[in-house]
């Protein structure tokens, strides 16, 4: 469990912190053009099979935070697809939350500090904790 959950709509953090926390968001064409693939269709499959995080912003269009890939590798940070599989969220707004919450569990880091970090598996477990929580 977060020590310090955030919300969207929260006064810790709002909507506009959230997406532009640690580098803000970017839109699908630039996702495609990062991560230098030849079709866009591969970002819209990732989104739906919960392969990369993804809200969509007050117009209603897919935006995806900029921290969850590895530029230089041209892919999504190891240990992100993992720790999506392991939670259970109803909102897109929930990975976001997660991925940026400190927790207890993590030494008072977030799941991203961990990854960034090169802690997988700790942000995998963090995943598994905070699943059945949220979906309680």
């Amino acid at each position: 469990m977060p020590d310090a959950v955030l919300t969207p709509s929260g006064d810790q953090l709002p909507t506009h912190s959230l997406l532009a926390a640690r580098g803000g968001c970017i839109f699908e064409a630039e996702v495609v053009e990062m991560m230098g693939l030849g079709d866009p269709s591969i970002v819209d499959r990732w989104r739906s099979h919960r392969q990369i995080i993804s809200v969509r912003n007050e117009a209603g269009e897919w935006i995806y935070p900029v921290w969850q890939f590895a530029r230089k590798h041209r892919r999504i940070m190891l240990g992100i697809r993992d720790c999506l599989a392991e939670l259970s969220f109803e909102s897109e707004w929930e990975p976001l939350i997660f991925f940026l919450s400190s927790m207890a569990d993590l030494g008072g880091h977030s799941p991203l500090d961990c990854l960034r970090a090169g802690k997988i598996e700790a942000a995998i477990k963090a995943a598994r904790q905070y699943s059945p929580l949220r979906s309680a």
